[in-house]
């Protein structure tokens, strides 16, 4: 009696999931890019496949199993196996993503169990803190539950910190108490550390006054800071560091202006506003706008869902948004921009560094010089290509052409209509 033959379905599907995964991987590696998140979203294509599969071998392999007795088995250990290092590769390459999220979950658990006042109804500013500095100071640590922190620098020579009690939804007696009760906690030493603590009330006894901090700075001093506030926003006003400046708002915009130190920030829910910057800035923001006017060393902006402006960069520039719009004017050195809906437009006067340009969904505009040592490589899968610059040819849902040298490369690609047009 023969040994009946037992055809496994969803070895294939095995083999096409490790396929896809160490594909998407590579792309990621090769271009800085996030493909490797779409398989959170397209995962169901995985039971797809594995019916499809069934049905094919079930079709093909009939006529076989009425001459040799073979049987149809389903491969669950081969499936389970490629699941189970697909989701491993899955976990270690995007260890940066699910601490974003990680992150993003403490935040909004600290941030619900707190009821925050609005800075409204009754208002007390309290006696102006004056903070000596030493030789031996080098950075400031400052976190705030709700309220604004803003630093500036002043012709001083200690550093004097100015607090705005806001009390909403109360009145009477009690708002004094309150008033009082709301302190900032410091330690003194080559690490200044500013907590402020806000006497909680109303009926949950959660409700956290609002306490805005104003702290001015010696202008002959530098320090490192690391500043967050879980509803407020950040300002830098003519700030500089000795390296290193980090920003974190739960619910805030984050602004930076005539600032030297490197910035790296975050914001869940807040625009983002950069103006003269003396260094190189990683920001990302959940939900917002983000701008940047006059910056040199490298720029890094994400958002999920906000449009991103970029004016007179004179470093590599990094922009990426899920879901919005860019602009990007003046860049000197290389850029990245990468939006998955939403339109680029981009305008250059001279071509100084290597360009990757990618929009999935929505129209792209670039505004070249007529002179320079660049070449430029686009294509699309749908839409129109345009060009009033003689040297690009365009043919086949493709643009390509060199100006000069060449010494450059200009790369676009998207799915929408592309122009290309003089400077």
């Amino acid at each position: 009696m023969k040994n009946k033959h037992k055809i496994r379905v969803g070895r294939y599907t095995a083999a096409l999931l490790l396929m896809v995964t160490g594909i998407l991987l590579i792309i990621d590696k090769v271009h800085g890019s996030e493909y490797m998140l779409l398989l959170l979203t397209w995962w169901p294509l995985l039971a797809v496949t594995w019916g499809l599969e069934s049905i094919l071998i079930y079709i093909l392999a009939k006529g076989r199993r009425r001459v040799t007795g073979s049987s149809l088995r389903l491969d669950l250990k081969g499936l389970s196996l490629a699941i189970l290092l697909s989701a491993s590769v899955f976990i270690v390459s995007q260890q940066a993503h699910y601490l974003f999220l990680w992150n993003k979950v403490n935040l909004n658990l600290a941030a619900s169990s707190v009821d925050y006042s609005e800075q409204e109804g009754g208002h007390f500013n309290k006696e102006v803190l004056d903070i000596p500095v030493t030789i031996d100071s080098e950075n400031i640590v400052i976190n705030n539950i709700n309220g604004n922190i803003r630093l500036h620098r002043e012709p001083i020579d200690n550093i004097q910190i100015s607090t705005e009690v806001w009390v909403d939804q109360i009145e009477g007696p009690e708002i004094d108490a309150i008033f009082t009760q709301s302190v900032l906690e410091i330690s003194e030493g080559p690490t200044l550390n500013i907590q402020t603590n806000g006497k909680a009330y109303g009926q949950s006894g959660k409700r956290q006054p609002r306490m805005n901090l104003n702290i001015a700075l010696p202008e002959n001093r530098r320090f490192n800071y690391d500043l967050r506030t879980m509803n407020g926003n950040i300002v830098l006003d003519n700030v500089e560091a000795i390296e290193d400046i980090k920003l974190e708002s739960a619910n805030g915009r984050l602004e930076i202006k005539n600032v030297l130190g490197n910035i790296q920030g975050k914001t869940f829910n807040g625009i983002v506003r950069i103006i003269n910057l003396s260094g190189n800035a990683d920001i990302t923001s959940s939900q917002g706008n983000m701008e940047a006017t006059n910056t040199s060393g490298t720029l890094r902006m994400s958002t999920q869902v906000g449009n991103i402006t970029v004016i007179r960069a004179d470093g590599d520039v990094d922009i990426r948004t899920k879901n919005g719009n860019m602009y990007v004017s003046q860049p000197l050195m290389n850029l990245k921009a990468e939006s998955l809906n939403g339109s680029i437009n981009v305008y250059a006067h001279q071509i100084g560094g290597n360009w990757n340009i990618y929009s999935a969904v929505g129209m792209m505009g670039l505004n070249l010089p007529l002179e320079g040592n660049y070449k430029l490589n686009g294509s699309i899968a749908f839409g129109d290509i345009h060009t009033s610059i003689p040297a690009f040819m365009i043919y086949n849902k493709k643009i390509w052409g060199t100006i000069g040298e060449g010494d450059y490369t200009i790369r676009i690609e998207g799915n929408s209509d592309l122009n290309v047009k003089s400077f």
